[in-house]
């Protein structure tokens, strides 16, 4: 089902929907099909070398339905935590740019009374990709995300087909066991 069917739907197609995506969850199954998704590699910086694989990163394109699938539960997902406050990149209206900003400005603040900065900086450049999802669902579970949400993310994520599309040529379909999938809602 293409976006622009979903999108240009009439109400019967929204109740259709939300009857299927209900049953997704209360029966914790998906169809094979639906956990698909294609991986493409977009280049990072178009003037350096293309040959470089350092200069390119990975996005995964699911199915549209999957994708609608990903934003309905996303409004479950919502965490409570203190963690949010003091969060800058991967929360909605917010940027590293931000937190940079703080930065220089704390650092000012205590180089013009005259005091040191000692500060460290931690490198998360492959956090997506080795990220374990086990441990994200025993999160979700202590933040109070109700079982039959995280049951069906286990699902999807430990069941999950991927494609690799280079050009026209697309691979034979593998597993992935860890990493959250770039360019999709939940990740």
């Amino acid at each position: 089902m293409a976006m622009e069917a979903i999108l240009c739907g009439n109400n019967r197609l929204c109740v259709h929907l939300a009857i299927l995506l209900n049953m997704f969850t209360n029966f914790g199954s998906l169809p094979s099909g639906f956990m698909q998704s294609v991986i493409i590699a977009l280049v990072k910086n178009k003037s350096g070398h293309l040959s470089d694989i350092n200069n390119y990163r990975a996005i995964a394109i699911p199915l549209p339905i999957s994708k609608l699938f990903e934003a309905t539960l996303e409004a479950y997902i919502k965490s409570d935590t203190d963690v949010k406050n003091h969060q800058f990149g991967f929360k909605a209206g917010h940027s590293t740019a931000l937190c940079t900003n703080v930065l220089k400005q704390m650092v000012d603040y205590y180089t013009n009374r005259g005091s040191y900065v000692f500060a460290f900086f931690i490198d998360f450049q492959k956090a997506f990709d080795k990220f374990n999802y086990w441990k994200l669902f025993l999160k979700l579970l202590d933040d109070d995300i109700g079982n039959k949400i995280v049951h069906i993310l286990s699902v999807w994520y430990t069941k999950q087909i991927c494609y690799v599309r280079w050009q026209n040529v697309v691979s034979a379909g593998f597993s992935m066991g860890n990493g959250t999938r770039q360019g999709e809602v939940l990740s």
